[in-house]
C-alpha cells in the first residue's frame, strides 16, 4: 500500500520534522526513502519508508540500511500504526558482522517468505 498523505504526516511527527539520515530539518522538501530499495524488491509501503532530504536519499542510493539506521527505525516505529516490514526485521535480527552479500541474502530470503 503506497504511502498516503496521512502516513507522511505521521512519519514527519515521529521523525520530529527531521531527515532520517542527517537529522537536519526536512520541511516540505522531504522525499521518501525506501530502506530496502525498490530496485531490489523493497515495497512502496510506510513499513519500508522514511522521510529524507533529496540529497541524503540520493547519497544512500541502493544500499541496505546500517545497523544503527535499523535501530533508529525500530525505535521510531515502536507501537506505531506504520509498522515495520518483516524483511527489515530479518535484516536487524541477522548475523552481526555479516558482509553486504550475506545481508542481501537475508533480505531476499525474508522477501521470499512474504510471497
Amino acid at each position: 500500500m503506497p504511502v498516503t498523505p496521512d502516513d507522511a504526516r505521521l512519519m514527519d511527527v515521529q521523525q520530529g520534522g527531521r531527515c532520517f539520515f542527517c537529522d537536519g530539518p526536512v520541511g516540505a522538501k522531504a522525499t521518501f526513502d525506501h530502506l530496502i530499495p525498490q530496485a531490489y524488491g523493497g515495497i512502496d509501503d510506510p513499513a519500508n519508508v522514511v522521510l529524507a532530504h533529496r540529497r541524503c536519499n540520493q547519497r544512500k542510493d541502493d544500499r541496505l540500511p546500517t545497523d544503527e539506521e535499523l535501530d533508529r527505525f525500530f525505535a521510531l516505529r515502536r507501537s506505531s500504526r506504520l509498522g515495520v516490514w518483516p524483511p527489515l526485521r530479518a535484516l536487524r535480527d541477522g548475523d552481526e558482522g555479516a558482509d553486504e552479500e550475506e545481508r542481501w541474502m537475508t533480505v531476499a530470503q525474508a522477501m521470499a517468505r512474504e510471497r
